[in-house]
């Protein structure tokens, strides 16, 4: 895969809403973040655009994501929301461009869609939060999108977890929100999951949904063939009751394979939401006191 240049004092970058909409104030926090981090905010045309439930036409929202894709200037685009439209342009849109000068793109949610589109073409994006998240996620998280922004890479440890599998694995890690990788499955921008290391989380409260997802992937044998599983964040706000039966769930539709699984990693639709570069090769070490994901 192809890494994306890091960032420097001074660079654009694109903010963009090429899904859900966006309001003015996660507008203006987003440029503010942005400035306080010596960087310079370059909001797309059709940024606050509204129709319907979606950020502007797709149309406006395709325009403003080529755009970005093809600004010769800019050092990465920051989608503002999620919720559903990506879908919609990602096959229209030209990335020849952005090939021979690929730029950091962070997003979630149904950004997961372009993720997998970038992969692949062989080139790493973020799965980060976004600004319609403003002000959910913590001090802590803002910084370190700007540390790997700015190529200050550090790993994660992760506490145990009773679920967890032992073991080491290292390959391209893969993934993004659980319903969006599987709606993707046997479409022309499916990643396919074979002896990657697949990370899932999901924002759903709804028990059933996930069970859906997560059987619907064990059948189409997604899970048969991992080098590794990384389980994130699920539910928005949910009890940790809650996450602990997502957790079995997923326990139980892999407990048949032999790979390294991972519970818990902070990242998802919570405050303590941590960037991941998806399409590293990463390493992912699990054993009885916890558990490590090491980027290179």
């Amino acid at each position: 895969m192809l890494r994306p240049i890091y960032l420097q004092p001074g660079d654009k970058v694109a903010l963009i809403s090429p899904s859900g909409i966006a309001t003015k104030e996660q507008l203006d926090a987003a440029c503010s973040l942005l400035t306080s981090w010596e960087l310079e905010p370059v909001p797309g045309q059709h940024v606050l655009s509204e129709h319907g439930r979606l950020a502007g036409t797709d149309e406006e929202r395709l325009q403003d994501l080529q755009t970005a894709l093809d600004a010769e200037d800019t050092r990465a685009i920051w989608c503002m929301a999620g919720d559903y439209g990506m879908l919609r342009i990602v096959e229209e849109a030209d990335y020849s461009k952005f090939q021979g000068n690929p730029k950091w793109v962070i997003g979630m949610n149904d950004i997961t869609v372009l993720h997998s589109k970038l992969h692949s073409l062989g080139i790493e994006s973020l799965h980060a939060f976004m600004p319609s998240g403003s002000p959910r996620f913590t001090p802590e998280v803002a910084s370190q999108l700007r540390n790997f922004l700015f190529g200050i890479i550090s790993s994660y440890a992760v506490p145990a977890h009773p679920y967890n599998r032992p073991g080491i694995a290292e390959a391209e890690m893969i993934g993004g929100m659980l319903q969006w990788v599987h709606n993707l499955h046997d479409t022309c921008i499916e990643r396919n999951t074979r002896g990657t290391i697949l990370f899932i989380e999901d924002p759903s409260n709804d028990l059933y949904e996930i069970d859906k997802s997560v059987k619907c992937m064990k059948y189409a044998g997604k899970f048969q063939h991992l080098a590794g599983l990384i389980v994130g964040e699920f539910g928005q706000d949910a009890a940790p009751e809650f996450k602990e039966e997502v957790y079995g769930l997923i326990h139980n539709a892999v407990e048949d394979y032999t790979y390294p699984v991972c519970f818990g990693l902070p990242a998802g639709h919570v405050r303590n939401n941590f960037p991941l570069i998806l399409g590293a090769n990463v390493e992912l070490v699990v054993h009885t006191k916890g558990a490590e994901l090491r980027f290179p």
